[in-house]
């Protein structure tokens, strides 16, 4: 399994961090982020972590590298969707006995309305990360994107990966 590092160590950000809000699922926001940035956007990792309880979940890691401008794009949802399959603990013979229950879990639960991150990195990054927030804004399906600092987010080392 191929592992990216977004922070290098210590405070010192070298990448930006857009917050999505969209009704839409992963691969349809992804559609329209590649069509509207002239990017492609592909599946590389899943990417598990330990969140909750001792319990793993997974989030889709994609991403595309632009050598001709030095920008590297990654997409991540907020919320996990390789859902940890569990078993609750309703004793025997019970209404839901023979239930599975889906739990999934925040990447960031600081920020419960975004529902994806476009992580940019890249030497080139200060000429086109405000070109790249004007696209994503004319896109009519998502409701909101917004420059977050990853240095004030209490959970910010779930963004190394």
């Amino acid at each position: 399994m191929a592992k990216h590092v977004l922070n290098s160590g210590g405070d010192d950000f070298d990448f930006e961090l857009i917050g999505i809000s969209t009704p839409e699922n992963q691969y349809s926001i992804i559609s329209l982020i590649n069509s509207a940035l002239s990017i492609d956007l592909s599946l590389s990792d899943n990417i598990p972590f330990n969140l909750k309880d001792g319990k793993l979940f997974y989030f889709s890691l994609f991403n595309y590298t632009n050598d001709e401008l030095g920008l590297e794009y990654f997409f991540i949802s907020n919320k996990s969707n390789l859902e940890n399959d569990t078993s609750p603990d309703l004793g025997s013979g019970g209404l839901f006995a023979d239930m599975k229950v889906q739990e999934s879990t925040r990447l960031v639960k600081e920020l419960p309305r975004t529902d994806y991150f476009l992580i940019l990195k890249g030497e080139e990054l200060h000429m086109f990360r405000y070109k790249i927030l004007d696209i994503l804004k004319t896109i009519d399906e998502i409701v909101q994107v917004q420059k977050i600092e990853p240095a004030e987010l209490p959970s910010r080392m779930n963004l190394v990966f």
